[in-house]
């Protein structure tokens, strides 16, 4: 987080705000004007804390964009055995089992995970458990999603009723994950056609989980869009380091979400 950390560091000098860091350099306590205010890890003080939370939770994004009828990545959450009173969405092994052979191969993630974290693919059901064990050794909850041939991955920043940035996460040949952390590459989108189709398209997400910073992370999937998750911690890290003036990009973006906390 040190790009990220002096970054906003460098905006603040520039607009005459106090930075102090707290809590081992996890928070940040921006000061200006005998107004305070909090950036926790890459959190703003800007999105409702209901519509943070539900950004977190993929399981809750699922349902809330399935229930609007927004395409999206098909989640099956999964309960440890340590959760007695509620069932998992695949109760039996049978269950399990049947989906498997429905979708031929699947994914297991942590429901809270990010960056690419305790993501599995799996084709046995050996290993579907196998993967759930390892999450449930650390978290509650866990989910089953259908391995999809993503033909492109989109993330698209959301600030308040606006656009600020479109980049394609080109993966490696090797590697199935988009994530810019395990070696995917960032790209801007520039083709206008494209453009206006994913800022129409997140921007509509974003309006229904209620969200006013947050990056759309959009997959295309036999030739249509589909949502894969929205996240309410804006990350640019790796897009600072990969694309040309992508500091400056990102300068620009942070700089409006700091803005709008002193306003």
């Amino acid at each position: 987080m040190k790009n990220f950390q002096d970054l906003i560091r460098e905006i603040c000098d520039e607009k005459n705000i106090d930075v102090e860091f707290l809590s081992k350099d996890w928070i940040m306590k921006l000061t200006k004007n005998d107004k305070i205010k909090y950036i926790v890890g890459m959190y703003f003080p800007i999105n409702n804390y209901a519509s943070t939370v539900l950004c977190n939770d993929k399981y809750a994004t699922y349902n809330v964009l399935f229930k609007q009828r927004i395409p999206i990545v098909e989640h099956k959450l999964m309960y440890s055995k340590r959760i007695k009173t509620y069932h998992s969405d695949l109760e039996r092994n049978h269950d399990i089992k049947k989906y498997l052979k429905k979708h031929g191969e699947v994914v297991i993630k942590d429901n809270c995970g990010r960056s690419g974290i305790d993501v599995y693919r799996a084709t046995r059901y050996i290993q579907v458990k196998k993967r759930l064990r390892q999450i449930f050794k650390r978290k509650n909850t866990a989910l089953i999603c259908p391995f999809l041939k993503i033909e492109a991955e989109y993330r698209v920043i959301y600030f308040k009723g606006n656009v600020e940035l479109i980049f394609e996460k080109e993966r490696k040949n090797a590697e199935w994950k988009h994530n810019l952390s395990r070696g995917a590459t960032a790209k801007i989108v520039t083709d206008e056609g494209i453009k206006k189709q994913l800022s129409e398209f997140a921007m509509h997400v974003a309006s229904i989980i209620d969200v006013d910073f947050a990056s759309v992370d959009l997959i295309r999937v036999d030739g249509k869009l589909m949502v894969l998750e929205v996240n309410s911690s804006v990350s640019l890290e790796k897009f600072m380091e990969q694309v040309e003036k992508g500091r400056n990009i990102a300068k620009e973006i942070y700089s409006k979400a700091i803005e709008d906390m002193f306003q």
